[in-house]
């Protein structure tokens, strides 16, 4: 998911060039431009989801030759990036039992719901608001009257304008240009295409980039405004001086409402884009920004989304039992764990027995020859080394490119020794010889890897800061006790600290070497540590 997000940012920066770039061209031609900024926040929500997810049936002469007749529209994309490389499905936040990809899932929908809320208190604060204003007739518009609010639009299902009471005391002809404004807005449906805008933001609240988007929206929507009135006929001059006098009030603003003043720095822009004369190479800047906006288009569409690099089922091979059979067996992973790999289904199915990691069968699918993805989680790979006669003869894993496995086929005689000598620890519930050493170890949290094993080390070092942040809130070591030997084979411990107690489940290797930790308290989650 946070590669995802961050895909969907880079596809919305692009857009947003795109909107940009077809903004400047749109202005050489005196054509609409607000519509651009509504395209660009709509393909920001929309292209992301669409060339991760989808894929397009083909007729059939485009099929001949497919296992499946369909294009899946993130294998047509050409631009890679190093968010292909990010594999964050499974990695937890130490210390709590969920996941980063949980994380930013509960953020996006709390930042959605936050949203929602405010803009429902804001239209109950607006509507009790408009019920003390009154209701007049100014040059046969049906207006409202505040004291101090407007000139602006309010109102979704049926807006009307709402004016202040200065605005009484300006010229007939100042009054009637700051009516054709907001007259202008409403004839556009203006306030329905911020309503529209603001759903978009509220499906996706957390990409800065759309709420930039949404900030240039909000300036298109009142550039095509003036632009409209000017087109009926109005005094170029006289109109800028009424946006100068009604910017100079000091009047209520409401946020998010077509409203007819603005900014100082914004309201200079809208004089000048008014003021400005065609220069001689306008038509060639046209041409040359529509250009870039379309090929930053092509960009936004052609951005290769996190999980299209990984292997994943849409590229399965679906081999025959013949080719299955030659990865079934065991393979030992230490004297009282070993892997077993059985046919199932069409494809093959694993059992990792002593392993608190992988306490459930999971499934393989083959994606080419002896290499297999784990369904559910595509970030782990499996690949199988075989022999002359292509039968495997040693198991691999890796998770994002890096090796946490790779272990020899044994015969059936040699699984079951393991798996008796799994089953006589847990009935005689003794620990492994030097347990105690390895508890006093893994307790001192040292730097240094010596004592256990790489991949442990390797672990811890990538764990350091979350690990030590974990540790300084559950306080110091005050005694310990083993506790027993659990499902898995490993010998368990209970710490008692300073802030709380934790449970301790350890593998200790023949050599005495740690080769494996697990940490679990009221305050965490099972933690590799």
């Amino acid at each position: 998911m946070i590669a995802w997000m961050l895909y969907a940012v880079l596809v919305a920066l692009a857009l947003a060039t795109t909107a940009f770039m077809a903004e400047r061209a749109a202005k050489g031609r005196a054509a609409p431009t607000r519509w651009l900024w509504v395209a660009s926040m709509l393909g920001s929500l929309v292209v992301p989801i669409v060339i991760a997810c989808a894929s397009i049936q083909l007729p059939g002469s485009f099929a001949e030759g497919r296992t499946a007749g369909s294009l899946v529209l993130s294998d047509a994309t050409s631009i890679q990036t190093p968010l292909t490389q990010i594999h964050l499905d499974d990695v937890p936040v130490y210390g709590l039992s969920i996941s980063v990809d949980d994380v930013a899932v509960d953020l996006w929908v709390s930042a959605s719901a936050l949203m929602i809320l405010t803009l429902s208190l804001g239209m109950v604060w607006v509507s009790r608001r408009r019920r003390s204003w009154r209701n007049d007739t100014l040059y046969g518009e049906r207006v409202c009257i505040a004291p101090d609010t407007g000139p602006a639009v309010i109102g979704l299902i049926r807006p009307q304008i709402v004016v202040p009471e200065w605005l009484l005391q300006m010229t007939r002809s100042q009054q009637g240009y700051a009516l054709a404004h907001e007259r202008s807005h409403l004839e556009a449906r203006d306030p329905l295409v911020i309503a529209f805008a603001l759903g978009l933001l509220t499906l996706m609240p957390w990409n800065g980039l759309l709420w930039w988007q949404f900030h240039r929206l909000r300036r298109a929507i009142e550039m095509d405004c003036d632009a409209r009135v000017l087109q009926g006929g109005c005094d170029v001059s006289a109109y800028c001086e009424t946006l100068l006098y009604v910017g100079q009030q000091k009047s209520k603003h409401i946020p998010l409402l077509p409203a007819m003043s603005d900014s100082v720095s914004f309201l200079e822009l809208r004089i000048r884009q008014m003021l400005r004369k065609p220069g001689k190479w306008v038509r060639a800047s046209t041409v040359a920004c529509l250009c870039l906006s379309i090929g930053m288009a092509v960009v936004a569409a052609q951005v290769t989304p996190p999980n299209a690099s990984r292997p994943t089922q849409r590229s399965a091979v679906t081999p025959g039992p013949e080719t299955l059979d030659r990865y079934t067996g065991f393979y030992q992973v230490s004297p009282i764990s070993l892997i077993d790999v059985t046919r199932a289904d069409g494809g093959l199915s694993v059992r990792i027995t002593g392993q608190m990691s992988a306490p459930k069968p999971f499934r393989l699918t083959r994606v080419s020859h002896d290499q297999f993805t784990v369904q559910g989680n595509d970030a782990l790979a499996v690949r199988f080394v075989t022999d002359a006669s292509g039968r495997a003869m040693r198991l691999i894993a890796t998770q994002a490119g890096r090796v946490i496995l790779d272990r020899p086929r044994i015969d059936e005689a040699t699984a079951r020794q393991i798996n008796q000598a799994l089953a006589d620890r847990i009935k005689t519930q003794k620990p492994f010889p030097g347990s105690e050493k390895a508890l006093r170890l893994l307790l001192s949290d040292p730097d240094s890897g010596t004592g256990m094993s790489p991949e442990l080390a390797w672990e811890r070092q990538q764990q350091k800061a979350a690990r030590e942040a974990y540790l300084a809130r559950i306080g110091a070591v005050q005694s310990y006790a083993f506790t027993g030997v659990n499902e898995f084979g490993s010998d368990t411990y209970l710490v008692k600290r300073k802030n709380g107690d934790e449970t301790i489940m350890l593998v200790v290797d023949q050599d005495g070497t740690l080769a494996n930790a697990v940490r679990y308290s009221p305050m965490a989650s099972p933690q590799q540590t």
